[in-house]
């Protein structure tokens, strides 16, 4: 505040005082002795003019401070009594020192001397005030009005090192109106959403004419009564999927109720016995065209999530509500066969194929590659698998490594960075999270990315993909990968070995066949059995060292309830294999009576992971990203942040009341 009184005036005089004395040099220079003498002798005059000018716009700005901040009769009178906006100067301590007939009016009383700021304003936090390194700008609301209150802290000059006086300037803004108006603009703003009815073809072609229309009409009435409640606009544009637009004020509610209509549809489902539910992307934060790109991409989400749920997305970020139905699988298979017929031809246009999966590869990406490999092959192009330190699939790769066809065909993630071009076509499997990528950098050094991923999609999803084969319904990616095989090439075999790798990673993903098994599932096995599958020798690659099989135990043994049905086991122990024994261990809890969703908190890498395990009634998905991680329904993992196994599992145990929370039947 002392610059700005004086600040101007300083700079002038030192500005003229730097000319004279340049003029003066220049005279010296030049021999002309008594120019020089005049000149210096006026820019020492002019310097001490400036020092004292200085020395007393300090004095006047003191007593300014100080006759503001004294207490006395007669005050009001003064001109800073007239300044427009209510002001107030106080204590350090908070006490009033001073006030303006505005600031009177405005706190409705006179008798204001020494009274605690905080006293009157509680919303206007004087420690935050305190804090203030600059000029002070922060926000208030008193009686029904908001406020925007800036100031400055002024030191006097009276302060001394071992006693410091400060005294606090604040002037009130009244930003009532303005935020009123703010507040109907964001209110009035209008939203998007779509809503898409899921597995439209699936669940129609089991009807007659008489039940599809009746629950068509059913369902009809559901979304316009969801509709009306925010008297919003309504429009069919195709035969599953609704344009809805409504103002902004009334998704808070949409969101207080949990996407209500989603448990109506889902209860119309459950009367006839089929999976009728719904999907519904909000678009919000935006233009009128912005929201309609969020809403376009919040239902891809949410169908990529496997449907039956409502993702709201703005300019940074999606939100979801529900997605508690199990997945359901679809009987048709026209997807498949055109992706078949698309990756056929993008491997015959490539100079070779580079297959990755996840960081920490398993059986179901690791089988998939090895399947997927031979179709490469029957094309006449060259094959390779991206392998990073997985002791998971160790067995596996031992009897890979026997196959002499195979030589060459497992590098590591810095060798396949120095064979990729621009040409060669980069399969990403069992993942769709560049952040669970080997080498992420891969993506950047070719145009051709496939994506082929059963896991229900998370925010981070892979970008700038040339195809795409996601589907959450699926049990497995080697499930996948079994089907697309017998559309490239059905003439030409598997070999028993590769049968085995996919068999496998179905084995695995399904947990022996008992979850997210359908008549797919089934299928894919069985057309694997018919290339020599042995499921004797597939047994030997899930049996256990000695070691292994007791730690996995105690892992169990060390249990806790965390919740109703739920396990949760602290592994503080660095066991060897701790990966892959406590996923193990997770899957054994499962097998205790009454228990639906299981966790194991582990160490590795120098951090603390989380493996969850559930039956699916429990989606540990939604609570693994709660977490930082993702996975699938029934499957799924997280690497926490925090390095203290207390921290994780209250961390751990928040995350799953709030997913009952949210997902409890009022």
């Amino acid at each position: 505040m002392k610059k700005r009184i004086n600040g101007g005036n300083i700079y002038a005089t030192l500005f003229a005082d730097l000319v004279l004395i340049a003029v003066a040099i220049y005279s010296l220079l030049s021999d002309n002795t008594i120019d020089f003498a005049i000149f210096m002798l006026a820019a020492v005059l002019l310097t001490v003019y400036a020092v004292i000018f200085a020395k007393k716009s300090r004095v006047s700005f003191s007593e300014y401070v100080k006759m503001i901040t004294e207490k006395k009769e007669g005050m009001s009178g003064d001109a800073i009594s007239k300044f427009p906006l209510p002001m107030a100067v106080l204590k350090i301590n908070g006490q009033i020192s001073w006030f303006n007939d505005l600031f009177s009016e405005m706190v409705g009383s006179a008798e204001l001397y020494d009274v605690v700021i905080s006293d009157i304003m509680p919303e206007l936090r004087w420690s935050e005030i305190l804090k203030s390194t600059g000029s002070i700008y922060t926000y208030a609301t008193y009686k029904g009005h908001k406020y925007n209150v800036v100031g400055d802290i002024i030191k006097s000059d009276i302060s001394t090192p071992e006693k410091p006086d400060f005294t606090v300037l604040l002037y009130f803004i009244d930003k009532t109106e303005t935020e009123t108006l703010r507040k109907r603009y964001e209110d009035e703003k209008t939203d998007i959403a779509i809503i898409n009815i899921d597995n439209y073809d699936e669940i129609f072609q089991k009807m007659d004419d008489s039940e599809s229309q009746q629950t068509m009409a059913k369902i009809n009435k559901y979304i316009i009564a969801w509709v009306s409640e925010s008297k919003g606009v309504l429009k069919k544009t195709e035969r599953d999927r609704y344009l809805v637009l409504f103002e902004h004020r009334y998704l808070k509610d949409y969101i207080q109720k949990k996407f209500d209509v989603l448990e109506r549809v889902r209860s119309l489902g459950d009367a006839v016995k089929l999976p009728i539910t719904i999907s519904i992307g909000v678009g919000v934060g935006g233009t009128i065209l912005d929201n309609n790109s969020y809403a376009r991409a919040a239902i891809d989400m949410a169908l990529g999530r496997g449907g039956d749920q409502a993702a709201v997305k703005d300019s940074t970020q999606y939100s979801f509500f529900g997605g508690i139905a199990k997945d359901y699988e679809k009987s048709t298979r026209v997807k498949t066969r055109a992706f078949s017929v698309a990756l056929k031809d993008f491997i015959l246009n490539s100079d070779k194929v580079i297959f990755m999966g996840h960081t920490g590869l398993d059986y179901d990406a690791f089988g998939a590659a090895l399947g997927l490999q031979r179709a490469v092959r029957i094309l006449e192009k060259t094959p390779y698998i991206i392998m990073d330190n997985s002791p998971a699939v160790k067995r596996l790769k031992e009897e890979a490594d026997k196959v002499e066809e195979y030589s060459g065909l497992i590098i590591s993630p810095e060798e396949a960075e120095e064979i990729i071009t621009m040409n060669t076509l980069l399969v990403v499997l069992d993942t769709h999270r560049p952040s669970m990528l080997p080498n992420a950098e891969l993506l950047e050094k070719t145009t051709k990315v496939v994506l082929i991923d059963h896991h229900r999609r998370s925010t981070d999803f892979l970008s700038n993909t040339s195809l795409i084969y996601h589907e959450p319904y699926a049990s497995s990616t080697c499930e996948m990968v079994t089907e697309i095989l017998q559309y490239i090439d059905s003439d030409k075999k598997l070999t028993p070995f590769e049968a085995k790798a996919l068999y496998v990673g179905i084995l695995m993903d399904t947990k022996n066949f008992t979850v997210k098994t359908g008549v797919r599932t089934f299928e894919s096995a069985s057309y694997l059995r018919r290339y020599g599958l042995n499921t004797a020798e597939v047994r030997k690659l899930f049996n256990s060292d000695k070691d292994d099989y007791i730690n996995r135990a105690k892992i169990v043994e060390n249990s806790e309830s965390i919740a109703d049905n739920m396990l949760v086991s602290v592994c503080k122990e660095d066991y060897p294999n701790m990966r892959v024994i406590s996923s193990q261990a997770a899957d054994e809890m499962l097998n205790i009576n009454g228990i639906t969703a299981a966790f194991v908190l582990y160490k590795s890498d120098g951090g603390i992971y989380l493996s969850a395990r559930s039956l699916g009634d429990v989606n540990v998905q939604l609570i693994a990203e709660k977490l930082g991680g993702g996975g699938h329904s029934t499957v799924s993992g997280a690497q926490l942040k925090t390095k203290d196994f207390d921290e994780a599992v209250d961390s751990l145990k928040s995350a799953v009341d709030e997913y009952i929370k949210e997902n409890r039947k009022d």
